[in-house]
């Protein structure tokens, strides 16, 4: 059985719990905000982060039906990053859907995305501790100036690879380190074992930008569920293009065709070309895997369990995906 297989099968009961109060979150709010809601959860998505919380505290507990709503609230996160993302990249669909803003507005997207927020920080408040909420709360600030930084950043060609995982580190990483030290603390796990876990998460998290980014220039848009290319045409440099402006022979073009933005798609797609053939594509699944063998070695101080070698396998697994 494939480790996707056994992470659905061992947490099925906690994922469908978490389900059901993503589709009830906005039942005492208008009809739109109702349909929205729904929009975006039958949108589905790989639910990362609540499969994440709930591994964690898988480890210390084989029943984590306590730690559900924490689960949740991570996803209404994201939701709410993703809808707000949406209106400043000016995306017209995601997972192969209209986005919010396109079905809708930017106005109506922009308030749907607070309304989420502001539910998950009730379910963390209501179901976690002080100390959760401050890690999830802390993530989000972090999170945000990691937004700004990408903004300011876009069309630099003078970016370093520390560069890009300092802001990756804070768009992504933190976000995956959060959800599993919460669901550590929330069954009580010891304090240097909390610790392992949220270390774990954000090399989780930073393999799965740099795998992520990949996909942007290796992937196809109907299995990566967005237009290929799309950062690149926005401006965002990613490691893949670091790579490449960094070769001795073809870095040069490559700046003269993205020091001129905009750049036309027939411009984007001849520096995609470029990076596929030339060694970008194995530097980056490297460096990833670099990142999920750190992940790894945080596990060995935890108790031995299921969920331990699930959370080994996920490590693996990531560096697998197409999507």
């Amino acid at each position: 059985m494939q480790v996707v297989e056994r992470v659905i099968e061992a947490l099925a009961p906690y994922l469908q719990a978490v389900e059901e109060q993503l589709r009830n979150v906005s039942d005492d709010t208008g009809e739109q905000m109702r349909e929205i809601t729904r929009h975006m959860v039958d949108a589905g998505g790989k639910r990362l982060r609540p499969i994440m919380t709930l591994l964690s505290a898988y480890v210390f507990s084989e029943d984590v039906s306590k730690t559900v709503p924490i689960a949740a609230a991570t996803e209404l996160i994201h939701m709410a990053t993703l809808a707000h993302d949406d209106v400043i990249d000016g995306a017209q669909t995601r997972r192969g859907r209209a986005t919010v803003n396109n079905r809708w507005d930017n106005h109506t997207a922009v308030l749907a995305g607070d309304v989420l927020l502001a539910r998950a920080l009730v379910l963390l408040v209501d179901h976690g501790s002080p100390a959760i909420v401050r890690v999830m709360s802390d993530m989000i600030r972090r999170m945000c100036d990691g937004e700004i930084e990408q903004k300011a950043s876009l069309h630099r060609l003078d970016q370093s690879e520390q560069d890009y995982f300092d802001r990756i580190e804070k768009k992504t990483a933190l976000f995956f380190a959060a959800c599993c030290e919460a669901g550590a603390m929330h069954q009580g796990a010891p304090e240097h074992q909390v610790r392992a876990l949220a270390e774990y998460g954000r090399n989780i998290g930073m393999a799965f930008q740099v795998v992520d980014d990949l996909l942007d220039v290796s992937g196809e848009a109907d299995v990566v569920g967005k237009p290929i290319g799309n950062d690149l045409l926005a401006g965002v440099v990613t490691l893949p293009v670091i790579y490449v402006l960094r070769h001795e022979e073809l870095g040069p073009y490559v700046r003269r065709v993205l020091g001129r933005p905009p750049f036309t798609r027939e411009q984007v797609d001849d520096v995609l070309e470029l990076v596929r053939r030339n060694g970008a594509i194995e530097y980056c699944r490297a460096v990833a895997q670099r990142f999920a063998e750190q992940a790894k070695a945080q596990l060995a101080c935890l108790p031995e369990s299921e969920g331990r070698e699930l959370l080994a396998g996920v490590a693996d697994a990531l560096l697998r995906r197409a999507f």
